[in-house]
């Protein structure tokens, strides 16, 4: 079996209002360009649906939760805005500050039912390191008994270092989510469940905060480090999936899903 894609890097995570936002864009033109995708669009971003999966007894959610050292999670990554184009299953490994990602494209005919049979074959025209991860993928899916649980979606307006070998900064919007128990990307219009508002980000005031992502590999580029003193930004823990599960699967009680055996 061929090498998986294999990303590893680091995420620094921030919650910033419209105005740091703003100041953010202007300070990181000398470093970054907006990714072509995104200049596409008149919002310079992208919109992006995570379909994400979990065990029986949410064992993923909840070693995030308690922030077990050596966790991962398991998504299914599509682009709403483009249809026909391929999604991408991704293993989302963290140690410590350290995330490694596997990440592989399948058309969007064919991977549901890679997951729904556990005998399945791989499509002849998945090769090399796509078909390594989307190997890697299913074969902790089938080990694990992983189902969908949540469908997240959100607005992303990316930059890429022109001055490092590797170097992103990510802001992310309009982040929302809806249950999802089947194997599908087709959600209810009515069932969208925000996820960028006050309450569920623990902010301050009444006004809903952008997530700042800031992603490098070994060393944070000295601009970066500039960025966080300027702005006085503080890293926070903000999980899209945790905070989906938390929403749309309320309450979570680790004592009382135990005595009900798990969800039905």
């Amino acid at each position: 079996m061929s090498e998986a894609t294999l990303i590893e890097r680091r995420e620094y995570k921030y919650l910033i209002d419209q105005e740091t936002a703003e100041g953010l864009r202007a300070a990181i033109r000398p470093y970054c360009q907006l990714d072509e995708h995104a200049a596409k669009s008149p919002d310079r971003t992208y919109t992006i649906d995570s379909l994400y999966f979990d065990t029986q007894d949410l064992a993923l959610f909840w070693a995030n939760d308690h922030e077990q050292v050596d966790r991962f999670k398991m998504r299914i990554r599509g682009y709403p805005d483009a249809p026909k184009a391929p999604v991408f299953l991704e293993v989302k490994r963290r140690i410590n500050d350290v995330i490694s990602k596997s990440r592989g494209k399948v058309s969007r005919g064919e991977w549901a039912q890679l997951l729904a049979d556990p005998v399945a074959r791989l499509p002849e025209a998945l090769k090399g390191k796509d078909r390594a991860a989307v190997e890697r993928f299913l074969s902790l899916a089938h080990r694990l008994h992983i189902r969908p649980f949540t469908l997240v979606r959100y607005k992303r307006e990316p930059y890429f270092s022109v001055v490092d070998d590797y170097a992103r900064v990510t802001f992310d919007t309009n982040i929302r989510a809806q249950k999802m128990e089947r194997l599908s990307f087709e959600p209810d219009p009515r069932a969208w469940r925000t996820l960028d508002d006050p309450v569920t980000q623990r902010a301050r005031g009444d006004r809903s905060m952008t997530v700042l992502e800031l992603k490098f590999t070994t060393h944070v580029p000295i601009w970066m480090v500039n960025l966080a003193r300027r702005f006085g930004l503080v890293r926070c823990g903000y999980s899209k999936y945790g905070n989906s599960i938390r929403a749309l699967y309320s309450p979570v009680d680790a004592r009382t899903f135990r005595l009900a055996g798990g969800w039905r």
